[in-house]
């Protein structure tokens, strides 16, 4: 059966901008939405009718970051650490970094009640999101080789041509993507690292070495795992440019000894929306659902 999580197109904060609904924030004037992304951290990250809300967490930080902690050493057996609270239309969204492998971001609710209480033992998250952000983790592990491949190679180019990632801070601020780097995130679907989940929870103690092990006799489709890589232009005023983007999608194309999966491409312009985070725009160069780069 097909655990669908995610779409296979999002940025770091559509997610967040959808999460609980309200208006959108592309709705909303502002004389300028927009900042370099060298310049954004992901701080003026904001969600629909969450301003009450988020001043509401801020000054019960600490009772929000242990909260969040508890609820994820509980549930999920994982230590986590509070990157980020971001107001809601129903409470605040705290996005989290696990601490130690797997490495993967996500994220949980922790609701405010009409009296304007912080409430701890409400806090919630979308169905399978964790346990899905486990498995990108996990997925990372067992292609460690082959990931860092991919991570010389987006560095390298990065170095080779006049184009940049986003800043740390700003997946650190905002992403929920499960494994996620400045250049690239991985979503996993299907059912086939259920398995290697359930280890976990059963024992997060559990080395990458076990997981690579056991993964020998297991084939990945390329289906199940979306690897999305999204750069921008590192000069202001600049369209995307279509060589450097050619370049990008023909090497990873050509290349071996990468991690098995569907790959999208994505080549901005130099600007990102401040309150939500939002990169893609009508010059957007992309390549991605249906016609995937297929690496297996």
């Amino acid at each position: 059966m097909l655990h669908t999580r995610k779409i296979a197109i999002i940025t770091a904060s559509i997610l967040g901008i959808t999460l609980l609904g309200g208006c959108s924030l592309l709705e909303k004037k502002e004389e300028n939405p927009y900042v370099r992304v060298q310049d954004y951290t992901g701080k003026e990250f904001r969600l629909p009718n969450g301003d009450k809300n988020d001043k509401i967490a801020e000054a019960n930080s600490e009772k929000v970051i242990s909260g969040t902690e508890a609820f994820f050493l509980e549930k999920y057996k994982t230590k986590v650490k509070v990157n980020n609270i971001v107001g809601n239309k129903d409470g605040a969204t705290v996005y989290v970094k696990s601490v130690g492998e797997p490495h993967f971001h996500t994220f949980a609710v922790i609701p405010i009640d009409t009296q304007e209480n912080v409430r701890p033992d409400g806090i919630w998250t979308q169905e399978r999101e964790v346990e899905g952000d486990i498995e990108s983790g996990i997925y990372a592990l067992i292609h460690e080789e082959k990931i860092n491949n991919l991570d010389n190679y987006l560095k390298e180019f990065v170095k080779k041509h006049p184009v940049v990632s986003r800043r740390e801070e700003v997946f650190k601020n905002t992403a929920s993507t499960g494994y996620t780097t400045p250049y690239y995130y991985i979503i996993t679907y299907g059912d086939s690292l259920i398995p290697y989940k359930d280890q976990y929870l059963r024992n997060p103690e559990t080395k990458k070495e076990a997981y690579q092990k056991q993964s020998q006799s297991l084939t990945f489709d390329p289906e199940y795992y979306n690897i999305v890589i999204e750069l921008f232009m590192k000069e202001e005023n600049k369209e995307p440019d279509q060589k450097i983007f050619d370049e990008l999608e023909a090497d990873i194309e050509k290349m071996d000894g990468l991690p098995p999966g569907s790959y999208t491409v994505i080549l901005n312009d130099n600007y990102i929306q401040k309150e939500n985070g939002h990169s893609q725009k009508d010059n957007t160069l992309m390549r991605g659902n249906p016609d995937y780069i297929i690496k297996e």
